[in-house]
C-alpha cells in the first residue's frame, strides 16, 4: 500500500538531517565565536509559526510528552495568544526551564538559530545575520566565509517543497501549502483538557 504521508514525512526527515549536518559543521567551524548552548533560549522568545509538515512533527512530539509537561506548555500557549493581541514579548510554548520540550522535533529555523544566516534582501542584495551574542570579538565578522553560512533562502525553498509534498499527501490543494500555524495554536488544538 502506498503511504504518501509517510513518504512526505521521510522527505522532511531527510531535510532535517541535512540541516543538522550543516548546523553541526558551521558550529564547529565558528566555535570560537558562538556562545549558543543548552539553556540559552534568547531565540525562543517568540510565538513561532510553522508549516504544516513541521506542525505534524511537533504534534507527534508534543503528544509523546509526559502528562505533567502539559500544564506549563498549555499555560504558555494561552499566555502567548493573550500577549499577541497587545503585542508583548512571548516565549515559545514548548520552552520549559529554558530548554525545548520537543528539541528532537524542533522546526527547521530553530536548528540554525545563532549561526550566520545568508539571505537575499531587496534588489537581489544579500545580507548576513546572526545572534547578537555571537561574533562579538573585534574582527570576528571578518572570519565569516560565504561557503560557511546558512543559505536561508535555499533552505526555505527546500522546506516549502517538502511541505507542499506533505500537503498533497493530505489531499490539500497547492495553494493551501502556504498556510502556517503558530506553535501556541498548535498546542491549544492538542490540549488534552487541562484546565
Amino acid at each position: 500500500m502506498h503511504d504518501a504521508r509517510g513518504e512526505a514525512m521521510a522527505g522532511y526527515s531527510a531535510l532535517l538531517y541535512e540541516v543538522d549536518r550543516l548546523a553541526g559543521r558551521l558550529s564547529e567551524h565558528y566555535r570560537a565565536h558562538l556562545v549558543c548552548r543548552s539553556g540559552c533560549a534568547g531565540c525562543c522568545r517568540c510565538d513561532l509559526s510553522v508549516f504544516e509538515v513541521e506542525a505534524a512533527a511537533a504534534e507527534t512530539a508534543l503528544l509523546a510528552l509526559p502528562p505533567e509537561s502539559w500544564r506549563p506548555i498549555v499555560d504558555q500557549a494561552r499566555e502567548a495568544q493573550e500577549r499577541r493581541v497587545r503585542p508583548e514579548p512571548v516565549s515559545c510554548p514548548c520552552l520549559l526551564d529554558d530548554r525545548c520540550a520537543i528539541y528532537a522535533a524542533r522546526p527547521v529555523i530553530c536548528r540554525t538559530q545563532g549561526l550566520p544566516l545568508l539571505y537575499e534582501i531587496e534588489d537581489g542584495a544579500r545580507e548576513v545575520d546572526f545572534c547578537p551574542l555571537n561574533f562579538t570579538k573585534p574582527g570576528a565578522t571578518d572570519e565569516l566565509e560565504e561557503d560557511c553560512l546558512v543559505p536561508l533562502d535555499r533552505m526555505n525553498r527546500q522546506l516549502a517543497f517538502v511541505n507542499l509534498e506533505f500537503c498533497r499527501s493530505q489531499g490539500r490543494q497547492t495553494f493551501e501549502s502556504g498556510k502556517r500555524t503558530r506553535m501556541s495554536d498548535l498546542v491549544l488544538s492538542l490540549d488534552p483538557g487541562i484546565k
